[in-house]
């Protein structure tokens, strides 16, 4: 192992503890600030347990930071991921930090260049770097699919936080408008989840989409946002499912037919 190689690896462990530590604490700790979700209310803002996910995805990056010091992860680990997981992870700490502050134009600028790293971690191992049995499928394609989704959901929270405000009267019509559109736009991005990976059929990043529109749909009482978020998310569940809904019924799907849960 080089020097640069073994710095990398050093510095994803410093990041992880110091980082991403710091925003699960914030938001899913022992003593969370119920600042961190609500203080900027939403009509598209879920329940707080789907926060909840972060901790789960923080869970597999911890498994990752401990995986990527085995042989068979060095590869991926130092060119797959590279140094994008340290920067996504100091960047979703200013994305953090700011949203804290109320600087939510700015917050929202960096959880768009979050989203563009781990985007380009997200794709760059399915492109190049299949997983090879389920440790890499685990603590590898998960993490990074689930924190992918994660970071989607947030920056269109973040969008209507910074764009658009609640009103004591409930919402109105370009409200209602707005929302719609967002909610159409997140299941379509799961959808693409599914028909990207085709079938290899890694689902997890829509799964957790799935997650963010059930919490919209228990958190917001307009009737129109409550029902349409509830309606985006059983679609969201039902589409990657339909190779074995179809399965089942005795016919086939050209997309996914034998798609697994992790890619």
């Amino acid at each position: 192992m080089s020097r640069l190689h073994l710095l990398q690896k050093v510095a994803n462990v410093v990041v992880y503890l110091f980082f991403l530590g710091a925003t699960v604490y914030s938001v899913v700790g022992p003593k969370p600030d119920p600042k961190v979700i609500l203080e900027h209310e939403t009509y598209i803002t879920p329940a707080s347990w789907v926060f909840y996910v972060w901790s789960v995805i923080h869970l597999l990056l911890g498994g990752f930071v401990v995986y990527q010091w085995f042989e068979p992860a060095h590869e991926v680990a130092v060119h797959g991921v590279g140094w994008h997981f340290v920067i996504s992870s100091v960047l979703n700490a200013v994305w953090l930090s700011l949203w804290q502050k109320g600087h939510l134009v700015l917050a929202l600028i960096a959880i768009l260049f979050t989203a563009s790293s781990v985007s380009f971690v997200f794709y760059n191992l399915e492109k190049n770097y299949a997983a090879n049995n389920w440790w890499d499928r685990i603590f590898v394609h998960a993490p990074f699919s689930l924190w992918h989704g994660f970071v989607v959901f947030v920056a269109v929270l973040n969008t209507f936080a910074a764009f658009t405000s609640t009103q004591e009267d409930g919402p109105d019509t370009l409200h209602i408008t707005l929302v719609i559109f967002g909610l159409v736009f997140l299941a379509s991005t799961a959808i693409g989840y599914v028909e990207y990976k085709g079938a290899k059929g890694d689902v997890t990043g829509a799964l957790v989409i799935a997650i963010g529109l059930f919490g919209v749909f228990a958190q917001q009482h307009n009737a129109i946002i409550h029902w349409s978020a509830l309606a985006a998310a059983i679609v969201t569940v039902l589409y990657p499912a339909r190779p074995y809904i179809f399965k089942l019924l005795g016919r086939t799907s050209e997309s996914g037919e034998n798609a697994p849960l992790l890619g």
